[in-house]
């Protein structure tokens, strides 16, 4: 075993030496490599199953698979009872399967899943995880500590990411359970994505409190650290289904700011009142709503942030198709945009070519 993965191969006979050699390590399917049409037999780990039946009553059963490249789609058409007895959700498992195209995307229609012995393989090595450099984001999120110039708020910060374990878990940590950022590093991109766009907005508009408003946006998910786990799947802790990340923030930064000497109070207010409120409204999970120039544009790019990379998360399996389907987190068909280099018959200028102008 090497990399976390399996090695399924056997020996191979070399009859002219009459010695026995290994086989080469077969290269990995990843779930991001997957083309239609093809024999796959590779391991992945089981994030969601579901035992379903047809219109007719037919029982079949429908997985999501993943690795750390990402997910896809698998269908058990026949023997579906007897096959889905054999692995829970959170497993790792052996699929032997052909891959097909259903809806612009690959998804994979197996003939066999086998669970794979505890202890085999890391589980967490097949969890997707983002495709930034987390040492680059970690930079970035240290950018937006330096550039906090209230000391107050940037000592509070220090006693977050000045913290080696909490640096670490925070990295770590997926930013939700689906819908946008659900993967390992998730929370580290979005956070530092959320603090970008506010460096940029406290620019355009005056009387911007930008100290609060950066701070607040590196702490408004602090309490996904302690809302999620991703041992073997991306799941809510019981102090996440209990309480929630806006409650556990909230505890989390009050706890921390009081063991400051001499943190104000209606400094801490300010801060702690764009954590309760950036889900926005109470119908959204928001205990409050917001009530401060800061909070208000907390809310609107955090709620920017998350639909956007929701939106291509959704787009970012559909290959030739023009539209996705309705089931997703917006609820309605969205078209698959594509940059002018996707297209078929896109040629690219060369250095001979004159330049366009902007307008």
């Amino acid at each position: 075993m090497a990399n976390g993965q399996l090695d399924f191969d056997n020996g191979q006979s070399d009859t002219r030496s009459g010695e026995m050699r290994s086989a080469p390590a077969r290269p990995r399917v990843n779930a991001a490599e997957l083309q239609a049409g093809a024999e796959v037999r590779e391991v992945y780990l089981v994030a969601a199953k579901e035992l379903r039946t047809t219109k007719s009553g037919k029982p079949y059963l429908k997985l999501r698979l993943s690795d750390r490249t990402g997910a896809v789609d698998c269908m058990v058409w026949e023997d579906a009872e007897r096959i889905a007895e054999g692995f829970r959700s959170g497993d790792l498992v052996l699929v032997a399967a052909r891959t097909s195209e259903y809806a612009g995307r690959v998804q994979l229609e197996a003939t066999t899943i086998t669970a794979v012995a505890p202890g085999d393989v890391d589980p967490r090595g097949f969890l997707p995880c983002t495709y930034r450099d987390v040492e680059e984001l970690k930079g970035f999120l240290r950018f937006h500590v330096d550039s906090v110039y209230d000391p107050h708020y940037r000592q509070l910060l220090g006693a977050f990411f000045d913290d080696p374990e909490f640096l670490e878990r925070f990295a770590t940590a997926p930013a939700a359970k689906s819908f946008h950022h659900a993967y390992l590093g998730g929370l580290l991109e979005h956070t530092v994505s959320v603090a970008d766009l506010c460096d940029h907005v406290s620019q355009q508009y005056a009387r911007v409190n930008r100290d609060l408003l950066v701070t607040a946006a590196l702490l408004h998910d602090v309490g996904k650290t302690d809302e999620l786990t991703y041992d073997r799947t991306i799941d809510y802790s019981d102090a996440g289904r209990f309480l929630g990340h806006v409650i556990l923030g909230v505890t989390l930064v009050s706890e921390r700011a009081s063991r400051l000497p001499d943190f104000p109070d209606d400094k801490l207010r300010l801060l702690l009142h764009s954590i309760v409120s950036h889900h926005g409204e109470l119908e959204w999970g928001s205990p409050k709503r917001p009530k401060t120039l800061e909070a208000l544009i907390i809310h609107h790019l955090d709620n920017l942030d998350a639909k956007v990379k929701g939106f291509l998360e959704i787009v970012e399996g559909s290959r030739d198709a023009d539209w996705t389907d309705l089931k997703n987190l917006f609820r309605r068909p969205l078209h698959v945009p594509r940059a002018n280099h996707q297209e078929p018959e896109f040629i690219p200028p060369t250095e001979s070519d004159p330049p366009t102008r902007p307008y």
